[in-house]
């Protein structure tokens, strides 16, 4: 008869162990995680929340209020009187808000119907901003806005962009960036390639305000401002 070796069958025996562990813990770890789960909120009280959120000026304007408090604080400390300082912004949900189209269609979207919207001109200005912008501007600081909508395919001279701009007071800005219709572009590159040709410029960025983290995407920002937006999400 052959004897057994303790040593060797005691390690033989860890070893077993050990692939039987590495065996179980995967599902040990997914079958947690299944009854760890938990089901997301019912959309249609999601779209109520953040109803509530716009209409109840506590909470939306009131946020936005203290982004813009820290962005002139900001601002005022670090303009260069020895650079040509500049300041971006973005147009929606940034300068101007579309509450009125997307409560509409109930944060639904198309191109046509959005294009429509674009060319009446009738997004209002976000009030917080508005007085912001015009404190900028006072300061002598170039405004350039840099936004991911398309030129009109109806309307020109000026573009509706503009015109909405401009009708509701927000006057003086260097210059409007359209995002061109061709060739196509993520408009998170198409920002990136303006401030980054801005700065090449000689244009001193000292601020950029935005709604989507892809309004910051690719540095040339100076410090970024993010514009509460928890009605959409873009690229």
């Amino acid at each position: 008869m052959q004897k057994s070796n303790p040593s060797v069958d005691g390690k033989n025996f860890i070893t077993q162990q050990i692939r039987t562990l590495a065996l179980i813990f995967p599902l040990i770890i997914f079958v947690i995680g299944c009854s760890s789960s938990k089901e997301p909120q019912n959309l249609h009280f999601a779209k109520r929340a953040i109803d509530q959120y716009f209409t109840d000026t506590t909470l939306y304007l009131a946020d936005v209020k203290n982004i813009c408090a820290e962005a002139k604080s900001y601002i005022q400390k670090n303009l260069d009187p020895h650079k040509r300082n500049a300041v971006i912004f973005d147009v929606d949900e940034t300068l101007l808000l579309n509450t009125e189209y997307i409560f509409e269609y109930n944060y639904g979207w198309t191109q046509e119907s959005w294009g429509a919207w674009i060319d009446s001109a009738k997004a209002v200005p976000i009030q917080p901003v508005f007085e912001l912008y015009n404190w900028i501007k006072s300061q002598g600081v170039t405004i350039f806005v840099i936004t991911g909508r398309f030129p009109s395919l109806r309307l020109s001279n000026p573009d509706p962009t503009e015109r909405n701009l401009l009708n509701v007071g927000y006057t003086d800005f260097k210059k409007l960036y359209l995002n061109p219709r061709e060739p196509k572009i993520a408009t998170s590159e198409y920002k990136l390639q303006v401030r980054k040709k801005l700065t090449e410029e000689g244009f001193n960025i000292i601020a950029n305000f935005g709604d989507q983290e892809s309004d910051f995407k690719g540095g040339y920002n100076g410090r970024s401002f993010k514009i509460p937006n928890p009605m959409y999400f873009t690229q």
